[in-house]
C-alpha cells in the first residue's frame, strides 16, 4: 500500500524559508496602491487578494492597522498632558504593532501573555500579577473572547490602570446581537469553531459589551474610526468597518 514519506523539520532549510518568505511577498506586492500604517510601507495590495487582507510586510491586519491610526490620534492628547512616558500594557502582542510601540518615545511598553514565550510578562488577565494603578494605557485587542471570566478580567484591568488612564478593547463584535453568546457547556473545539467563530473563543460579544466593561468602572465610548474617513482611505488603509472600545477611569477612581 503507498504510504507517504513523514514530513520532517529541517531547522537550516525551515529557517531559510522563513527568511526569505517575507522578501518574496514584499517584491509580489510592491506598488504604491495600499499603506500599511503599522510598519509605514506600500504595496499593490493585500496578502489573499483581499481589500482587507493583511501585509505583505508585517502581517497586520484591519484590527492592528486600526489600533495604530487610533493611537496615532489618541497619543498626542494623552502625552502632552504628562512629563513622563505612557505606562503602557499590550496584551497578546502582534510583532508589528508591538514595533511600532517600543519606537514612540511617549511611551515605556510593557507586553504580556499568559503562556506564550518572548514577552515581558506572562500574566493571567484574571490574576495580573501588578501593583494597582500600574499603567496608564492598556490595550487589550482580540483576547477578551478567549477569556471565560471575562467580569474578573474588567475587573483587573480597572484595578491596575491609573486614575485618568485609558484602556482600548477590541473583540470579535456582533453588532447586530444585542446580547453576548456565550454557552460553557460547548467543549468541542469544531462545535466552538462553529458558534464562536474560532476553536478557542467562548463566546460572540453583541451590543451588551459597553455594559459588561462599565460594570468594572471604566466610562466607556463606542468608537467607529472607520467612519471618520472617506472611502478611498479606508480602502487605501485596508479597512473594514470595526469598533474600538474606549475604556477610561475616571481621574477621581480611588
Amino acid at each position: 500500500m503507498f504510504q507517504t514519506t513523514p514530513y520532517r523539520h529541517v531547522p537550516v532549510l525551515s529557517g531559510l524559508y522563513h527568511r526569505l518568505r517575507r522578501p518574496v511577498r514584499i517584491w509580489r506586492h510592491r506598488g504604491d496602491q495600499v499603506f500599511c500604517p503599522v510598519c509605514s510601507r506600500s504595496f499593490s495590495g493585500w496578502l489573499g487578494g483581499t481589500i482587507d487582507g493583511a501585509c505583505p510586510n508585517c502581517e497586520s491586519w484591519t484590527r492592528q492597522k486600526l489600533m495604530v491610526l487610533d493611537l496615532e490620534q489618541r497619543l498626542g492628547t494623552m502625552a502632552t498632558q504628562r512629563t513622563s512616558p505612557l505606562r503602557t500594557l499590550l496584551f497578546a502582542p502582534d510583532p508589528g504593532v508591538e514595533a511600532w510601540l517600543r519606537a514612540r518615545p511617549e511611551l515605556r511598553l510593557t507586553t504580556t501573555d499568559i503562556a506564550a514565550p518572548g514577552v515581558d510578562l506572562n500574566l493571567d488577565i484574571t490574576a495580573l500579577d501588578l501593583a494597582d494603578a500600574s499603567y496608564d494605557l492598556i490595550l487589550c485587542s482580540h483576547v477578551m473572547e478567549h477569556v471565560p471570566d471575562d467580569a474578573t478580567a474588567f475587573a483587573e484591568l480597572y484595578r491596575v490602570l491609573s486614575p485618568g488612564g485609558c484602556l482600548l478593547v477590541q473583540v470579535p463584535y456582533a453588532r447586530e446581537r444585542a446580547e453576548t453568546y456565550e454557552d460553557f457547556s460547548i467543549t468541542d473545539p469544531a462545535e466552538r469553531e462553529r458558534e464562536f467563530g474560532q476553536f478557542d473563543h467562548v463566546r460572540v460579544y453583541g451590543q451588551d459589551l459597553k455594559d459588561r466593561i462599565a460594570a468594572a468602572g471604566f466610562d466607556v465610548t463606542l468608537d467607529w474610526p472607520v467612519r471618520a474617513m472617506s472611502p478611498e482611505e479606508a480602502t487605501r488603509y485596508g479597512l473594514f468597518d470595526d469598533a474600538v472600545f474606549i475604556c477610561l477611569k475616571p481621574e477621581t477612581a480611588t
